[in-house]
């Protein structure tokens, strides 16, 4: 059986229950009728301990749903590391993509402005061999 820690509240209420009861033993005496206040005082001590029962159950309700709510958020703090480590992957694929793509598409551009130059040399070799040698200007 699960103990439960009295709480200052829960001590006074007792502690009142103690008390009525007590004054009910002493005060009923030796087979003297029950007095209205004496019945009273039964109900009160009835009803008191009726409530300390269910501020107990509302206490053991109250942690099962801490202890509940506690692993439900253990659970969605680990998915959302993951989540969080998915997306970082995928940002870094995406990045070294883009670095892929911007690597190839410089050697296309670095080829093509090479063999570019290799046909102006050619060009203007052409033109060179069809004007013919300048005259040294003087």
């Amino acid at each position: 059986m699960k103990t439960v820690a009295v709480k200052p509240m829960e001590h006074r209420m007792l502690a009142v229950a103690v008390v009525v009861g007590l004054l009910l033993g002493f005060g009923s005496g030796c087979g003297q009728e029950t007095t209205p206040e004496a019945k009273q005082a039964r109900l009160i001590a009835a009803e008191s301990v009726q409530l300390r029962k269910q501020l107990a159950d509302c206490e053991t309700e109250k942690e099962h749903i801490k202890a509940r709510y506690a692993d439900e958020i253990g659970q969605r703090e680990v998915q959302l590391a993951a989540c969080q480590n998915r997306i970082e992957a995928l940002e870094k694929d995406f990045q070294d993509g883009i670095a892929r793509q911007v690597g190839s598409v410089m050697a296309a551009v670095m080829s093509e402005n090479a063999r570019l130059r290799r046909e102006i040399e050619t060009l203007r070799a052409e033109i060179e061999s069809v004007r013919g040698p300048q005259p040294s200007q003087p």
